[in-house]
């Protein structure tokens, strides 16, 4: 289950610190037009309210059972209008604020993965997991109610060469460790 994990978060940030690196402007037009795509927008809406629908089943407090499941298939059905009333209502920057959602709902799924590879003492590898799942968190906190503000971070990145390639580097270093990690905690 680690190779997963190391394969999904590391192989796009790889992919995307390999583009950044070689070819940053035609990264900064894709960049825009991701921010700008109606149908990315819908997509990882969906995912976010489907993975949160998941998380509050899975989570399993009387608290919020005694709301969430009344009847059966409520959970599914309330992501869904929740869905839609965030593509219709939070248009602007909904790409960007969608995908921080995501990186919010990651480190949950994840260690639940990472308790099983964790040493008697000590650091082990796992925790570069665990640090990267933490930082993706915490951005992601700050991009779901500043989205736009990330956007504007990344353009002004994008918009240096050399930061643009050095952001580049720093992702590409990343997925290249996570992937490998991955494979070697296999």
């Amino acid at each position: 289950m680690i190779v997963f994990w190391g394969i999904l978060l590391g192989l796009p940030l790889f992919s995307y610190g390999f583009c950044q690196t070689v070819y940053p402007d035609k990264t900064r037009r894709w960049a825009e037009k991701f921010c700008l795509s109606r149908l990315v927008a819908i997509a990882l809406t969906l995912v976010a309210w489907a993975w949160t629908a998941w998380e509050c089943h899975a989570l399993g407090l009387e608290v919020f059972d005694r709301f969430l499941k009344i009847f059966p298939f409520q959970l599914p059905i309330m992501a869904i209008i929740c869905a839609v009333l965030t593509v219709k209502w939070m248009r602007q920057s909904l790409s960007m604020r969608a995908l921080m959602a995501i990186l919010m709902l990651i480190p949950a799924e994840l260690f639940r993965t990472t308790r099983f590879y964790l040493p008697e003492s000590g650091f082990g590898v796992v925790h570069f997991f665990v640090v990267v799942a933490y930082l993706g968190a915490i951005i992601g906190m700050y991009g779901m109610f500043y989205p736009w503000r990330i956007e504007k971070a990344l353009a002004w990145i994008q918009a240096r060469q050399l930061l643009a390639r050095s952001l580049g580097v720093m992702a590409l270093c990343g997925g290249l460790t996570l992937l490998s990690v991955g494979f070697y905690l296999h």
